[in-house]
């Protein structure tokens, strides 16, 4: 069988700027080529909305903006403005007619050195405003009119933001990229960013007419495709397991894939990954290592790692019920389950508990498990069918403005809350692997 083809990119060779990563203490910041999502809108922001209502426009927020001294996320604004994703989200904000949440870094994060290197590129200006700007009013209603709804750690809110450019996302049903944040606990600590490095924390919060603003202290960066993601989470012998494994035929031409290949390519519209540990890893090495010249095998038991076609949040995994139908790519049923000690993720007879939650990327999510679930079987017409079923309900419209899942739900590190249990039957799933490409619901890469 050939080798696989190089991975066909989302976007052009030259759409990142230097991508030698920089050295990590020579900036607070990270490397450039990440900081292509992330950027911000200021407190004042909202109160421009505020002063000009329905009637301001673009141009009108461009000099409410100058006026006020902000003179560096004007000149953002401006060449934003001059796309058209950067001026449907200016008019978005400025017409009124629906509430909006909106990041804003401070002054001190808005005028970093990396931020400011891509200060002229309007494209990518636009992007970056996007992925700051959430539709709906997120505030704590419960507790105060200026205070940001958050979940309290091991829970977390997750919010759908405007960031839908297909060079940069490529989710089910073209969804918008999320944002995850908690805080440690009930009083009065701050609320906090997962996927972030440095932390970023939300420092005030502040509602003025239809838009609710939160000052960041740091910029937000959307996540990249897997094998950064991957590298960056330290899961390094997972690395080497999905670098390794081939799904037979993926490409059109007929030529293997290999997993990550696969899971990256732009046919793979969300997924979500229970990806073990290195060390759940290393201590099933024996189990491994018999597999290694079993290709099939190693195929489902992936396959059971792994729903393909839907990005499940923690919030989804947590707060699911019943009658949440939840199938792997190999056409097996997980089971979730929440007590007192964690969250667990269970296929057949083997159960492993998520050490770590909602680690984004730029088409799927990614839960990190403390062990591997060891089970072989595979039944590729359930498969089949939940993934069509899936690709049917991503197909659908959808509009959220509000968190994702059931408010207040979800888990990072185990503990939190009294169970719920869930099951699944297969509507809401995936694919399965193998020879169910093409003829059981795996789009066909180029």
């Amino acid at each position: 069988m050939p080798t696989s083809p190089p991975l066909p990119r989302k976007f052009p060779a030259d759409h990142y700027i230097n991508r030698t990563p920089t050295n990590p203490t020579s900036s607070p910041f990270p490397p450039i080529h990440n900081m292509r999502f992330s950027f911000a809108f200021l407190p004042l922001l909202g109160l421009s909305l505020h002063i000009h209502a329905q009637a301001l426009n673009a141009t009108g927020l461009v000099s409410a903006l100058q006026e006020a001294g902000l003179t560096s996320l004007a000149s953002a604004a401006i060449r934003a403005n001059e796309t058209k994703e950067g001026q449907e989200l200016l008019n978005a904000l400025v017409n009124g007619t629906q509430n909006y949440t909106v990041f804003a870094p401070n002054n001190a994060a808005f005028d970093a050195p990396a931020v400011n290197a891509v200060k002229d590129n309007a494209e990518r200006l636009a992007a970056i405003l996007s992925y700051h700007v959430l539709p709906g009013n997120f505030v704590n209603a419960t507790k105060s009119p200026s205070e940001l709804d958050s979940a309290t750690f091991p829970y977390v809110t997750v919010g759908r933001t405007l960031l839908t450019n297909s060079t940069l996302v490529d989710l089910e049903g073209n969804k918008g990229q999320v944002l995850v944040w908690t805080r440690n606990d009930t009083s009065n600590s701050s609320i906090y960013f997962l996927n972030q490095n440095p932390e970023v924390t939300v420092l005030s919060s502040t509602l003025v007419g239809q838009i609710f603003v939160s000052t960041i202290s740091g910029v937000l960066v959307a996540p990249g495709p897997l094998d950064e993601v991957i590298k960056a989470a330290n899961l390094t012998r997972l690395a080497g397991i999905v670098d390794m494994v081939k799904v037979p035929d993926f490409f059109r031409n007929g030529t293997n894939a290999t997993i990550a290949q696969a899971l990256q390519a732009d046919s793979t519209h969300g997924f979500t990954l229970f990806a073990p540990d290195d060390a759940a890893l290393q201590a099933a090495g024996t189990a491994l290592t018999s597999l290694v010249a079993n290709q099939t095998a190693l195929l489902a038991l992936l396959g059971n790692h792994y729903i393909n076609g839907t990005s499940y949040y923690s919030p989804n995994l947590v707060g699911s019920s019943s009658s949440d139908q939840f199938v792997s790519a190999s056409g097996q049923t997980f089971t979730v389950s929440t007590n007192s000690s964690g969250t667990y993720v269970s296929s057949g007879s083997a159960s492993a508990k998520i050490i770590k939650s909602d680690v984004l990327v730029e088409n799927g999510v990614i839960h990190v498990v403390d062990r591997v679930l060891v089970n072989l079987d595979r039944d590729e017409s359930k498969a089949s069918s939940a993934y069509q079923s899936a690709t049917s309900v991503a197909a659908q419209p959808t509009t959220e403005t509000g968190p994702v899942g059931p408010t207040g739900t979800g888990t990072t590190a185990g503990g939190g809350g009294s169970g719920t249990s869930s099951s699944g039957t297969g509507s809401n799933g995936l694919m399965g692997w193998a020879t169910v490409l093409g003829m059981f619901g795996w789009t066909m890469a180029v």
